[in-house]
């Protein structure tokens, strides 16, 4: 019996506590909010996976205990002692039964709170339109990983795309237009970028992509392959499959030791501004070293890649 009542101690304020729970994840606002309940939901979902499990053991053995007790012969006087060992071992079993019942329930009613909770957090940190991350998540992303490249010594780049004449494709076809352009480019960029890079709407017509680990010559060679694969590619905008070819103007940037997020982005958007008004459709870059590098680079990507579709390597 003492096995049993800690069981029920334990179990019956966890399945209050499941239900306490639901309601505050119905009223839990903001990122860290929501990540801190997501991780109490799931704490929750293992406990209650352990209760049910423990419960379920503790049934198989009351319900040996109960066999090893019937085969017992009763003398005179230990009938009425096993018969109500056998009634009080039933009755431990369906009330167990009960509780994993109960269990179940909670257990659903978590993993579907857990499920909702997790998408409405993904939802918050994406832009509707393009399908990328939207400016909140890359403010706080570009600050993680501005950390994280302080701690590990190494470089990565930060790239700005805008949509060149995008104005003229809503002027001349219509919002409507633009929207799917919008949505086509974000598309473009998350079918071509690995896992550990990272691409968000910035705004507009405007992106930024994260490139990892690599330093100006590598990251111009990607940018680089980027825009040719956007000039060769065109984007619908419009219904009965009308489609519009794009270019790209982007400013390239490399982060340094001592870089915040606005140093970073100034010097990625004065390179923006410099492919703007060279003409568009070309990328520019801020750096204090190796550009005859970034530029034989460049060139030997173009020469290469005249007339066929370039494909993205590192």
């Amino acid at each position: 019996m003492t096995t049993l009542t800690l069981v029920v101690l334990w179990a019956l304020p966890s399945a209050i506590l499941s239900l306490l729970l639901g309601f505050v994840v119905g009223r839990a606002f903001g990122n860290r909010e929501r990540r801190i309940t997501l991780q109490a939901l799931v704490k929750m979902l293992e406990s209650a996976e352990t209760l049910s499990n423990e419960v379920d053991s503790h049934n198989s053995d009351l319900a040996s205990v109960g066999r090893s007790v019937s085969n017992i012969s009763p003398s005179a006087e230990t009938t009425q002692i096993q018969k109500t060992l056998l009634m009080k071992i039933s009755d431990v079993i369906k009330s167990n039964q009960k509780l994993e019942d109960d269990l179940v329930c909670a257990r659903y009613t978590l993993e579907h709170q857990a499920q909702e909770l997790d998408r409405t957090r993904r939802e918050a940190r994406m832009d509707g339109l393009s399908g990328v991350a939207n400016r909140k998540d890359f403010d706080a992303t570009l600050k993680y990983w501005l950390s994280q490249a302080k701690r590990r010594s190494k470089e990565f780049a930060l790239l700005l795309i805008d949509v060149d004449h995008f104005k003229w494709i809503n002027d001349t076809h219509g919002h409507a237009a633009g929207d799917r352009v919008v949505a086509g480019v974000g598309k473009f960029f998350r079918e071509r970028l690995r896992d550990t890079d990272y691409v968000a709407r910035y705004g507009g017509d405007e992106f930024v992509v994260l490139i990892s680990d690599v330093d100006m010559v590598t990251a111009a060679r990607i940018a680089e392959q980027i825009r040719l694969q956007g000039e060769r590619t065109n984007f619908q905008c419009g219904p009965y499959d009308a489609h519009l070819a794009v270019t790209f103007s982007l400013g390239l940037a490399t982060s340094r030791a001592d870089d915040s997020a606005t140093d970073l982005i100034e010097r990625a958007d004065r390179a923006l501004y410099q492919a703007k008004q060279g003409g568009r459709n070309q990328l520019k870059w801020h750096t204090e070293s190796d550009s005859a590098t970034v530029v034989n680079t460049i060139q030997a990507l173009n020469d290469s890649s005249a007339g066929a579709m370039v494909p993205m390597t590192r």
